[in-house]
């Protein structure tokens, strides 16, 4: 389950993670986006490089920007379909991170196929559902997985507090997976990846969840190279978050995952390597502030990881946080945000010595439609 509450002090439109059916007239289009810029100042212990004339220890001061444009609409009162295409210059401009169609069944069963993001975690994918604002020490760029084209069956009772989602996909944890034509030199043809998400909500007080994913072959994290003869090893999450919202001002979520990854195997069978294993987990915790003259809240995030290499040196990675959300304008599509985070990375992929701290100071402006 990927967070789709947003922060209290914005309230912008909930983007669900299936089409919403519309009460008017079909067929029924509707369109709705993001853009989102940050400017971040920051600075690590990288050291000067032999390669580039520039100063690589001096700290860094950048712009960036991306968009999300999605189209809804209904088929029939069974039947939606999705598009979210996402504008990112450093990612070669379009990516089309979601495309598929849902069919309610009955009020309890739906089915979906297509490419979509995966159910992995607690983060959102998109800014619209953060608390922060700079990147994680989890979550998309680590063992959240990519984007995956595959198949789900969600149960949802009507009046339970109770639902679940099977999903059976190309893979989690190759990004070719999640783009058209056949699998990658390092998997099987018939290797797939397959999914579970279980979801207890106890009224608006509390949402506790429970994961698992499976990659029967996986490029990454495995000592095979690219286009060799080795294949890539298997991958398997579990994981639990939950989110609680003791008193109506503040919400807390809690997550911890493990995932233990194969190194694959050589042309003869024999492994490359001994598993990586990996624990972490995050806390964060978000106050609206009320009565304020400008709507805002104030969003602190803990997150820890800890790596065993196989072999290699362990690695722990520790970040903080502190963000403040405001919404100046009045207007619930604009928010104004700020961040700065630190973090203390030690025996970076293993090697013993290789350190890597610092910190990120953010400013964040935020727009839907």
């Amino acid at each position: 389950m990927n967070l789709r509450n947003l922060v209290p002090a914005l309230a912008l439109a909930a983007v669900t993670a299936a089409p919403a059916m519309a009460a008017d007239a079909v067929p029924a289009v509707s369109f709705n986006g993001w853009v989102d810029t940050i400017l971040a100042i920051g600075d690590n212990d990288a050291d000067d490089s032999a390669l580039t004339a520039k100063d690589e220890e001096s700290a860094s001061i950048r712009f960036t920007a991306q968009a999300s444009l999605k189209a809804n609409w209904k088929v029939t009162d069974a039947l939606s379909a999705k598009v979210n295409l996402w504008f990112d210059p450093g990612s070669e401009g379009l990516n089309m991170r979601e495309a598929y169609f849902a069919w309610a069944i009955n009020d309890t069963v739906t089915w979906s196929m297509g490419k979509y993001i995966d159910h992995i975690g607690w983060l959102s994918a998109e800014p619209t559902g953060l608390y922060t604002v700079n990147n994680s020490l989890i979550g998309y760029l680590e063992t959240y997985g990519n984007d995956v084209i595959g198949t789900s069956i969600k149960v949802a009772p009507k009046d339970s507090p109770f639902s679940g989602e099977f999903h059976i996909t190309n893979g989690y944890y190759t990004a070719s997976d999640a783009l058209n034509g056949g699998p990658s030199d390092n998997r099987e043809n018939t290797d797939l990846g397959f999914g579970l998400d279980l979801i207890l909500a106890l009224g608006d007080k509390a949402t506790l969840n429970l994961e698992f994913a499976y990659d029967m072959a996986s490029d990454q994290n495995a000592g095979a190279l690219p286009n060799t003869a080795n294949l890539g090893g298997d991958v398997f999450l579990v994981g639990f978050n939950a989110t609680v919202t003791p008193v109506k001002p503040l919400l807390i979520g809690a997550e911890i995952q493990y995932v233990t990854a194969g190194q694959g195997e050589d042309a003869a069978g024999a492994d490359l390597g001994e598993d990586i294993d990996r624990i972490q987990g995050l806390l964060l915790a978000n106050y609206a502030i009320e009565g304020a003259s400008i709507p805002m809240s104030v969003t602190g995030m803990v997150q820890y990881v800890t790596i065993d290499n196989g072999g290699l040196e362990d690695e722990a990675r520790i970040g903080a946080a502190v963000a403040l959300l405001t919404n100046p304008l009045g207007s619930s599509n604009f928010g104004l945000n700020f961040e700065l985070g630190i973090f203390d990375e030690s025996d970076v992929g293993g090697v013993t010595g290789a350190d890597d701290n610092g910190f990120v100071l953010a400013m964040e402006g935020l727009v839907t439609f």
